[in-house]
């Protein structure tokens, strides 16, 4: 296999070492950086944050799924709405202007017809929050959904009152358990309806579940586990009952890979849970998750760098790769090993800047000094950053080398991650208030995550 051998290990040696992220090992969320570093996380920051305050409907509250789209993608929402308070704290709007935009967008959601038994379509109207013919598929997907969720009980912890109570309101209204397979006991992806103007009605679930390791099946189970209706609630095992398998890249740690191998699969229950060994500690198994995403940082900086000749977007500095636009509009999920996958949904060659925003946490002096380098990097002449002062909102979202191309949008799904983590790594406030909100504890607790770390050699 190209750039390293694959090895396959038991699931007993991911038991890992507290605090292996160099760096960030003790307290991720008070990670230490220069003044220069500083100065361009503060930039990235602030211009991902516009992409939400300004690609927001100023009726509904509802956030674009990506630049000159004209439908919401609810995750792209979630997102946006654990962004508001990382705006307020960082001084670029109000408290009192981003109050009124996360109750907009949150009344809007809860009158949604967009929903079955509490889940939301991927994608939803962009002024009213209900059905819409945009978007390349009309389900009702649980991942998007549980995105959307986790930025509500953000923004509910942060404004409480009436924000808070809109909040768990739409989170209560979940039925997580309706979307269990009787076959394999996971939760399945999407239910698609008979009519997808009639979310309510006649339809069937699609027959894939979240079945395989990756970061959307851990927010998933962990909250549907802290579902504050008991008969909506996954049962504990939804945390266990998944695939675990482990390799590793050449030389490097062993950990618990993803399906596609793609970056951002290790990112999103990161993004809104602390993880960390400030934080929850590891699960039932014994798996310390945060540990478990340094690893995977890594293999996939090794990887990029090893394949630098065969791609040249890769190098010493640019790595990160996860899915996004590629050359042609297309959207590619590229990863690499270990994986479950043998192809690529694209091939690889193309970059995408927030994968090594969505490492700062994990890997904070590789990353920064990847976006350093990809802040100032052009392509045939075109750069890859355009400011907010020029009408852009950063980094556009993925950039080849060899095609000559960069993408001219900019994906909600993208920015999230990439604005939230960074905020986690310098401040930890998306985590500190998911971790307060008393389902989230509840949930964490049936999962069987505790404080304590579990110490081996590996």
């Amino acid at each position: 296999m190209d750039g390293g051998k694959y090895i396959a290990l038991s699931l007993a040696s991911i038991l890992f070492l507290s605090g292996g992220c160099g760096a960030v090992e003790t307290k991720p969320n008070q990670t230490r950086f220069s003044a220069e570093d500083e100065l361009l996380l503060e930039e990235i920051t602030y211009a991902s944050f516009q992409f939400f305050w300004k690609e927001s409907h100023p009726v509904s509250g509802l956030v674009r799924d990506k630049t000159g789209h004209g439908s919401c993608s609810v995750a792209s929402l979630g997102f946006g709405l654990a962004a508001l308070p990382i705006g307020v704290e960082r001084g670029y709007v109000s408290r009192k202007a981003a109050q009124e935009r996360a109750l907009k967008a949150l009344k809007t959601i809860k009158k949604s017809n967009a929903q079955h038994n509490g889940m939301y379509c991927h994608f939803v109207d962009f002024a009213t929050g209900n059905t819409t013919p945009l978007g390349y598929e009309s389900i009702a997907s649980s991942i998007d959904t549980a995105l959307m969720i986790a930025g509500a009980i953000v923004v509910g912890e942060y404004f409480k009152g009436e924000v808070k109570e809109l909040a768990e309101d739409i989170f209560a209204g979940v039925n997580w358990q309706s979307f269990v397979s009787p076959q394999n006991g996971q939760v399945y992806m999407a239910w698609k309806a008979d009519d997808s103007n009639n979310m309510a009605g006649s339809g069937q679930f699609e027959k894939q579940t979240w079945d395989w390791c990756t970061d959307e099946t851990l927010l998933i189970a962990l909250l549907g586990q802290g579902a504050p209706v008991e008969n909506h609630r996954l049962k504990p095992e939804t945390m266990t009952n998944w695939e675990r398998p482990v390799g590793k890249y050449k030389n490097g740690k062993p950990f618990i890979y993803t399906y596609p191998g793609t970056l951002f699969t290790y990112m999103f229950a990161h993004c809104f849970y602390d993880f960390s060994s400030a934080g929850t500690g590891v699960d039932s198994l014994g798996v310390d998750w945060f540990e478990n995403t340094c690893r995977a940082v890594r293999a996939n900086r090794d990887w990029c760098r090893d394949n630098s000749a065969r791609f040249p977007t890769y190098g010493q500095n640019r790595w990160g790769i996860t899915a996004g636009a590629g050359p042609g509009d297309k959207y590619v999920v590229p990863g690499h090993p270990p994986r479950g996958a043998a192809h690529d949904q694209g091939e690889p060659g193309t970059l995408h800047p927030y994968g090594a925003g969505m490492s700062v946490p994990f890997e904070p002096a590789d990353s920064i000094k990847a976006l350093k380098e990809m802040r100032n990097l052009k392509v045939n002449g075109k750069p890859i950053w355009q400011s907010v002062e020029q009408g852009g909102y950063g980094f556009w979202d993925g950039f080849n080398l060899k095609e000559d191309w960069v993408c001219d949008h900019v994906i909600g799904i993208a920015q999230g991650p990439m604005l939230l983590l960074i905020e986690n790594a310098r401040s930890g406030l998306v985590w500190k208030l998911m971790m307060q909100n008393e389902d989230v504890k509840k949930g964490l607790k049936r999962a069987g995550f505790n404080r304590v770390k579990i110490k081996t050699e590996n």
